[in-house]
């Protein structure tokens, strides 16, 4: 009998710990061509013109794509900068409207797998009855 509840109590602790790896540990999934999505971080967006950054790294992984949702308020997004581990960068100059609850198009990145360094955001909350937008953003391997 005790041996049965060590490994139950075992189990759970497993479990929890696993459960508890941060954000990126949690927020992985597989996209619509069963690819890797990994949550790579997220920003609450200004009203007026805003630049935000999101750091990602190496130890994220490699990604071929990235994905941005937004809640909480409507969102304008003018600019997405992607850097890469090996110094250099891909900008996408775009109009995007995103309202609350929307997701961006898959965005695939020039030269395959890359390691993301960081993602520079340039937007603005468009909402202020529904409150400051909160952009999401996804790397998809």
């Amino acid at each position: 009998m005790r041996t049965g509840v060590a490994v139950l109590l075992t189990l759970v602790a497993v479990l929890f710990v696993s459960s508890c790896g941060g954000k990126r540990a949690v927020a992985r999934a597989a996209d619509a061509d069963n690819d890797r999505v990994e949550f790579l971080g997220e920003r609450k967006v200004n009203f007026g013109g805003d630049v935000d950054t999101i750091l990602v790294g190496a130890h994220d992984g490699l990604f071929r794509a990235i994905r941005i949702e937004v809640d909480g308020s409507a969102l304008e997004m003018w600019d997405i900068d992607v850097h890469f581990g090996n110094g250099g960068h891909e900008d996408f100059n775009t109009r995007l409207h995103f309202e609350e609850g929307s997701w961006s198009r898959r965005i695939d990145l020039r030269g395959g797998e890359r390691i993301i360094k960081k993602v520079v955001f340039k937007y603005k909350s468009k909402n202020r009855k529904t409150g400051r937008a909160t952009v999401k953003l996804y790397g998809i391997g």
